[in-house]
């Protein structure tokens, strides 16, 4: 049996977003990645959710689950001035 997962309208979605790179920056870590959002699609489809991608890529991070909650600063800039939509 297949488990699915309530989705939110709110949650930002990679099909949302059109830039042909996602970056992600943790200033705390110093962490700076970027790919191709064409392969992202491919590895983890259109619906996926910025939040999905972002535990993905920052796995490992210590800061992702202290007892105080999610401390990591990783974070996707298209998000924040948005620039994702082409605008």
């Amino acid at each position: 049996m297949r488990r699915t997962r309530l989705m939110d309208d709110a949650t930002p979605r990679l099909k949302d977003h059109k830039v042909p790179v996602v970056e992600l920056i943790c200033r705390v870590c110093d962490r700076h990645c970027a790919h191709e959002r064409r392969l992202l699609v491919k590895a983890f489809g259109a619906s996926v959710s910025f939040a999905e991608i972002r535990r993905r890529m920052a796995m490992g991070c210590e800061r992702m689950q202290t007892p105080e909650g999610d401390k990591c600063g990783a974070h996707f800039p298209c998000l924040i001035n948005g620039l994702a939509d082409g605008s």
